[in-house]
């Protein structure tokens, strides 16, 4: 039988037994463990969000991209005779034009994608834009691709260039010195398109094909300012070809980038200094024709192509005397270029333009050594020679791109420079 006191001491032993667990080394450990599972579901949980809040964020940058991109391209070109005289100059530009600009894609699923592009071009020698001082003159437009092809809207280039600027030796290897008759037909797009809707086909089979449409803007007048082109391409293993055209109302303001059209018996601002077809830049609209092909071998690619510029009803002005004249050019193209050793690529191109009463031939060299995929070095040298009468009414005179006329019926330029991309 248990005393008053001896349950006083049972009671007693529980109390210390349970505050020996709670408080003593065994509850301790026990919190300690507790603590412990705790703090690892928490890590782990932690770890869980961190690497699914990463996989979002890859995601979304992988669907939503947009890169800043640009060309800085400086040289010096020797010409023989500019004006009567030669010259030395720092030119910028010399494989084409310096650059920077924004390119974006969003992937919206199921194969199609929102893109933007805007670029602008500087002269690097003095800081000034380019194109009028437009902020962005070389590209600027919107639009989606698809399985079905690409739908762009803005300022854009050609389709002249587009398609046939790979048969063309300023586009392989020499620059916009190399291009022929001032690149009247915009092989190397130096003229781009405002208000334009421009679509570019899937390659199917090795066949492609694209269009392009100029909104004029004007009330009350559809046909002002308006545009329009299309073009063909195949390609198959070693050999491509290519075939465009393209409509132009009002080439002075539309392709010329003038302030106004020309008006008989008024003062007119001509935007166009080459000889050539100086005399024809207020023609009421122009029609332009190319074809072009290639084939490459092992290291070296052969590109001819052949265009064809008619413009249509000269208004007379001051710099334009032949009103009502519907005069042409033609150019053709033989390009060779050749990789002959990993870094280096040199090239050689002749061209021969029929202007209306006056010839032009022209040999251009290039090449150009890459000290890395976003450096290169590069070496030009192009000769024309002029006969019979320009646009102007006046003895044909020669004249490289992206130079000053010559006083005589020949023309020499040479440049070196660098052009860096990032």
């Amino acid at each position: 039988m248990k005393t008053k006191s001896d349950q006083r001491h049972l009671n007693m032993t529980k109390i210390n037994f349970v505050m020996l667990i709670n408080g003593g080394p065994i509850g301790i450990y026990s919190r300690i463990d507790s603590y412990q599972r705790l703090g690892q579901r928490r890590l782990a949980t932690i770890c869980v969000v961190l690497f699914l809040g990463t996989l979002n964020t890859l995601a979304h940058a992988q669907a939503n991209n947009v890169t800043l991109y640009g060309i800085a391209d400086g040289g010096i070109t020797y010409t023989n005779n500019q004006g009567g005289a030669s010259s030395t100059q720092a030119t910028s530009g010399g494989l084409g034009s310096s650059r920077w600009g924004l390119t974006g894609v969003e992937n919206l699923g199921g194969g199609m994608s929102t893109i933007f592009k805007l670029e602008s071009g500087f002269n690097l020698q003095t800081g000034q834009l380019l194109q009028n001082g437009r902020g962005f003159g070389r590209l600027a437009y919107v639009g989606l691709n698809s399985q079905w092809g690409t739908l762009t809207l803005g300022r854009q280039d050609d389709v002249m260039g587009d398609y046939l600027g790979a048969y063309s030796g300023s586009v392989q290897f020499s620059g916009p010195l190399g291009t022929h008759a001032g690149d009247l037909d915009n092989i190397f797009i130096s003229y781009k398109l405002s208000n334009t809707v421009k679509y570019a086909s899937p390659s199917l089979g090795g066949f492609s094909f694209g269009g392009l449409y100029g909104v004029g803007g004007v009330s009350g007048s559809v046909g002002t300012n308006q545009l329009w082109g299309m073009a063909a391409h195949y390609a198959g293993g070693p050999f491509s070809a290519s075939a465009v055209y393209h409509h132009i109302n009002d080439p002075t303001v539309t392709y010329f980038d003038g302030a106004a059209t020309a008006s008989s018996n008024t003062p007119f601002s001509n935007p166009v200094n080459n000889p050539i077809y100086l005399g024809y830049s207020s023609a009421a609209s122009l029609d332009a024709f190319g074809v072009g092909a290639g084939l490459t071998i092992g290291a070296s690619t052969i590109g001819v192509n052949l265009t064809s510029t008619q413009f249509n009803r000269v208004v007379k002005t001051a710099t334009t005397p032949r009103g009502g004249a519907s005069p042409s050019i033609t150019s053709v193209e033989v390009a060779y270029s050749a990789r002959i050793i990993a870094a280096a690529v040199v090239g050689i191109s002749y061209a021969y333009t029929h202007a209306d009463a006056a010839k032009y031939s022209q040999v251009t060299l290039g090449t150009q050594y890459f000290l890395s995929k976003r450096t290169r070095l590069y070496a030009e040298a192009a000769w024309q020679h002029a006969s019979g009468i320009d646009s102007t009414g006046r003895a044909a005179v020669a004249d490289l791109t992206t130079v000053s006329a010559s006083s005589s019926g020949n023309q020499i330029a040479a440049r070196v420079g660098i052009s860096v991309r990032f």
